[in-house]
């Protein structure tokens, strides 16, 4: 693997932290009752409280690996991949299950912002896994 130029580094690492911030500013709403989306559904009550694990695990990913990037670690590459990785799988997953509930089919804030915040997940995801590959791949960025 080659050296990742430092401007670059910087970027990347400011967006995995910026991703952790944002994701743990939404589980601080979500938890506090200001953002509601759909709680008191058994089934997407269940499915939101398994994902606050695994999404604290991902705002942590991200929090790490954007650190170890903004400071120069060379392990940051791999961690920004997987943290791409498992932010677009849980974006997906999420999708696919709001979509089968039917969450999309009347527009509102809250399927707008729950839509929203998944094509973030897969999106950004999918464009960080990209360039980690690129950079595990050896490729200069």
């Amino acid at each position: 693997m080659r050296s990742m130029n430092p401007g670059t580094r910087r970027v990347l690492g400011s967006v995995m932290l910026g991703g952790g911030a944002l994701m743990g500013l939404y589980w601080t709403l979500y938890l506090g009752g200001i953002v509601d989306l759909g709680q008191t559904d058994p089934v997407v009550a269940a499915f939101e409280s398994a994902f606050l694990l695994a999404d604290t695990l991902l705002a942590a990913l991200l929090l790490i690996a954007g650190w170890t990037l903004f400071s120069g670690r060379p392990s940051g590459p791999f961690l920004m991949t997987v943290a791409a990785a498992m932010s677009l799988y849980l974006g997906l997953l999420d999708f696919v299950f709001y979509a089968r509930r039917g969450a999309f089919s009347a527009p509102g804030g809250a399927a707008l912002f729950e839509l929203t915040l998944i094509a973030t997940c897969v999106l950004g995801g999918a464009a960080c896994l990209g360039v980690g590959w690129k950079l595990l791949a050896g490729g200069r960025s």
